[in-house]
């Protein structure tokens, strides 16, 4: 399988690459207490995390300007790492890793550039669209994660617009700001009344 999907099998290793870097040093214990509480005050659902985002650690990363990117690096923030998986008929493979500082949740950045969404595998499943129900597009992927992973997150805009767009149903976006960062995306072409955003946040830009 690796010889046939090469990508795979780098994004395999650098995950390796990760959880050894967690396991090196005396920082180590400190870093799991860390991780422990992060997972405990986020209220994140590990079950549904293994499954749809693989596995969740912290990482000593260093970030690089747009297009981010990420490294391991010892003297860099201490970074939430998850694997970005593509889950197709029921199997699942790493095409790449995302990491975001701790207290920086919206700065996230991929390894290598692989992938262009968290979670692309609901844009065409029918059943994310149950019931007429939008897909919630979150800005980042902790949002994601504390989602229990329901919804997407676009992690290269220039890629993604075009799979967006394919969505078999409405899509969800935080707010109204988010909207129309979603439809510069998808381009002028895509219909705003397939673009919703929750009431709660219309009534906060009114007040």
């Amino acid at each position: 399988m690796t010889a046939a999907h090469p990508d795979r099998a780098i994004a395999r290793d650098l995950g390796d690459l990760i959880l050894a870097g967690c396991g090196v040093g005396g920082a180590a214990a400190d870093d799991f207490e860390q991780l422990r509480d992060f997972i405990a005050h986020e209220a994140l659902d590990l079950r549904l995390v293994e499954t749809f985002a693989g596995s969740l650690t912290l990482a000593r990363c260093a970030f690089s300007p747009p297009p981010r990117r990420f490294h391991l690096d010892p003297a860099g923030d201490l970074a939430v790492v998850v694997e970005a998986l593509e889950i197709e008929h029921g199997e699942r493979w790493i095409v790449d890793h995302v990491a975001w500082p701790n207290d920086r949740p919206s700065e996230f950045a991929t390894a290598a550039g692989r992938t262009d969404l968290l979670g692309a595998d609901q844009i065409d499943n029918l059943a994310s669209f149950y019931g007429g129900r939008p897909l919630r597009v979150h800005r980042h992927p902790l949002s994601w994660l504390r989602a229990g992973c329901c919804g997407v997150v676009v992690l290269d805009e220039r890629r993604a617009g075009a799979r967006l767009a394919a969505a078999l149903g409405n899509l969800l976006a935080e707010d109204l700001a988010h909207a129309r960062e979603l439809h510069r995306l998808m381009g002028r072409a895509f219909p705003t009344s397939r673009i919703r955003v929750p009431a709660s946040s219309i009534h906060r830009g009114a007040a």
